[in-house]
């Protein structure tokens, strides 16, 4: 048999082993964070290319389409490094590998939306929808690295960097919708309610983002939000939100543009020094779990040393075979000086407080994955049973919670589990 502190030994291994896959998980959602960004760019001005004849957007689109490939070069270089040779080892890896197919899958679509966007063979409309399709895609991987984290510190910072990500899209969609109803010079019922729901769902983002950042992430977005021209944007979206009946002034549509961009490029700020925050608590805990791990090396080691002396002939026993004999286990144990046994119940009982502490931080951070998984599998049936798009399944949603006077994930919840009630698809 081995000896205690071997498993204790063996725990820490582990761990540092995941922590070690983890900040691979955190370099890569740094490497997505500014893929997204990029695509958001270059999803911006391909809709200017397409909605105007103008020489200077054929230019810049060049250009963001060249810094988006960079960038996708560098994500895909990672996800190589994340596949081990010899595939997956866990349920969470499986899930993890999963997500990446599927956004490799999305990037794959990149050369034709390119292609067709430039021989203007796609509306406005349909490249936001597509480019929407992969940029969701690289979030989706984002949230599972987020839900698949067994660290509650790196968690935390991974659910408010995905949520920050998460309210920036959000307010990608709506600088375009925006600037597609002031170039149009009118807004109609449908683009008005979509405009709403982008503004509400970035707040919520934005509020959990808050919630689960360090101080640290948190002062730093204070200072962004100061410079972002919010008072500017918030006079047009009234603009925009209360021209139903009447026109819009096109030439806002440069000025409000420019405007959601500079935002857009403050909250980027934000999420590159999130990103840092993230990279550094996994280097902090990789050191002190590396540091626990030689303090019960070298607990095991004067074990092995005491219990040879009890012993001779254990002299020549390896460290990992120290107790396979039965009878040798016994004399070593026996050797065992009170200072060592109690170091040891000391290690297994701060252990197991530690690993429980751990394991009821993590509950209290998932909870807020699981909302939003309960959330988007209840506008997966509403779209299903009822033919609606994700616009108005959510509104449906958000419309029942507010006249019910009921969170909204609790609407989902019985939504959920009363599908079976649901009328059959279109």
């Amino acid at each position: 048999m081995k000896s205690t502190l071997a498993f204790l030994v063996a725990a820490r291994r582990c761990e540092i082993r995941d922590l070690e896959h983890l900040a691979l998980n955190c370099d890569l959602v740094q490497a997505l964070s500014r893929l997204v960004h990029l695509l958001q760019r270059e999803r911006g001005t391909t809709n200017l290319f397409l909605a105007a004849v103008d020489p200077r957007f054929d230019t810049q689109r060049a250009e963001h389409i060249a810094a988006a490939r960079c960038a996708e070069d560098d994500v895909r270089a990672r996800l190589d490094r994340l596949l081990p040779d010899t595939g997956a080892d866990s349920c969470s890896d499986a899930r993890l590998f999963t997500r990446i197919a599927m956004a490799l899958d999305a990037l794959n679509t990149l050369p034709a939306l390119r292609q067709q966007a430039g021989a203007r063979q796609c509306g406005a409309v349909e490249a936001t929808q597509r480019y929407s399709r992969i940029v969701g895609a690289m979030l989706a991987l984002v949230f599972e690295s987020a839900d698949i984290a067994a660290d509650p510190a790196v968690s935390r910072l991974l659910v408010s960097m995905f949520n920050l990500m998460q309210g920036k899209e959000f307010a990608g969609q709506e600088r375009a919708a925006g600037a597609a109803a002031f170039a149009a010079g009118r807004i109609d019922a449908g683009r008005e309610q979509s405009l709403a729901h982008l503004i509400e769902a970035q707040e919520q983002c934005l509020h959990c983002f808050e919630d689960f950042s360090s101080e640290n992430a948190l002062r730093q977005w204070r200072a962004l939000q100061a410079l972002m021209p919010l008072p500017e944007i918030e006079r047009m979206r009234r603009i925009l939100l209360s021209s139903l009946a009447g026109g819009l002034d096109r030439r806002l549509t440069d000025a409000w543009f420019d405007c959601c961009s500079q935002r857009l490029d403050l909250m980027h700020r934000a999420e590159i020094h999130l990103a840092t925050s993230l990279r550094d608590e996994c280097a902090r805990r990789i050191a002190a779990t590396r540091a626990e791990l030689e303090d019960q090396q070298s607990l095991l080691a004067a074990f092995s040393a005491e219990g040879a002396q009890a012993d001779p002939g254990m002299r020549s026993v390896a460290l990992d075979d120290i107790g396979d004999q039965h009878q040798r286990r016994g004399a070593a144990e026996a050797a065992l000086g009170p200072r060592l046994s109690r170091s040891i119940v000391d290690i297994m009982q701060a252990q197991s407080l530690r690993l429980q502490q751990m394991s009821d931080e993590l509950a209290a951070v998932r909870a807020a994955l699981d909302e939003r998984k309960l959330v988007e599998r209840a506008k997966g049936l509403l779209m299903a049973h009822h033919g609606v798009g994700e616009d108005e399944a959510y509104r449906v949603l958000r419309q029942t919670s507010m006249n019910q006077g009921r969170r909204m994930v609790d609407v989902a919840r019985n939504l959920i589990d009363m599908a079976n009630l649901l009328p059959p698809g279109p």
